[in-house]
């Protein structure tokens, strides 16, 4: 069967002297593997439409009960050239893709998840600072439309608002998906958040995407962060979960 479906190609890698495998996310199929004969050539009729991020329309030769596809065409939808341009822009990128990589499903479809991905990686591609905000965001939208979503300024226990406080730790649970009050943290175990990082996270849960670029991040906000949204990923998927791109960023 031959469809064509609009993608963003999340990850590549060689398969042979000349060829590649991609792992993309598509707008009717969710995530796919596909295999670019020839990708590898100097001349390669594919050029750049492969390289990672880039939001493509691709043709696809799609085989029933197999993983791996034959990719037949591909070409540039939406230029995303500037994302390749700066470090930080890239590896924010980066990281936004390997999160789509490790949470989805193979072609389990979800056209929302798709124009998020879409839309931020846009947005990324305009920004010209504080792109970790905006990938803080993401994550939160993210965990939004697969179910799980974060609340950071209401406690699910007592229902009353947190108010952030410039002393002491504010606990959010994480298998409820909530902070909590200090009154009822106190007795808890979760994860600990610093006053700022909280206020942090209440305001740009409270922003649309372009709104977050605004937000600046220390470095120590940006790294508790992080490790927030690995556990509270890790937790609702029940496995494992390896940020290895993020890290990448917390070094520079």
């Amino acid at each position: 069967m031959i469809i064509t479906d609009e993608a963003i190609i999340l990850h590549s890698r060689k398969f042979s002297e000349t060829s590649k495998i991609l792992t993309v996310y598509s707008l009717q199929h969710g995530k796919m593997s596909l295999l670019a004969k020839g990708a590898r050539n100097p001349k390669s009729k594919f050029g750049a439409t492969l390289e990672a991020l880039n939001h493509s329309s691709l043709t696809i030769y799609k085989k029933p009960q197999r993983d791996l596809h034959l990719l037949a065409k591909a070409e540039t939808t939406v230029p995303l050239r500037r994302l390749a341009e700066d470090y930080d822009r890239l590896i924010i990128g980066l990281a936004i893709a390997e999160l789509i990589s490790v949470t989805q499903e193979p072609e389990e479809a979800n056209a929302a998840i798709f124009h998020l991905l879409c839309s931020t990686l846009e947005l990324l591609n305009r920004a010209i600072g504080n792109e970790y905000a905006l990938l803080t965001a993401f994550q939160i939208q993210l965990s939004a439309l697969m179910g799980f979503s974060p609340n950071f300024k209401l406690c699910f226990e007592t229902g009353k608002e947190v108010v952030v406080s410039e002393i002491g730790e504010f606990i959010f649970s994480i298998t409820d998906g909530s902070v909590m009050t200090p009154e009822i943290g106190q007795y808890r175990e979760g994860f600990r958040f610093e006053p700022l990082v909280l206020e942090a996270l209440q305001q740009i849960a409270c922003c649309t995407l372009p709104e977050t670029l605004e937000i600046r991040l220390a470095e120590q906000q940006k790294a508790q962060i992080h490790d927030f949204f690995a556990q509270y990923f890790g937790f609702h998927l029940d496995k494992r979960f390896q940020y290895r791109t993020q890290k990448l960023i917390l070094q520079q």
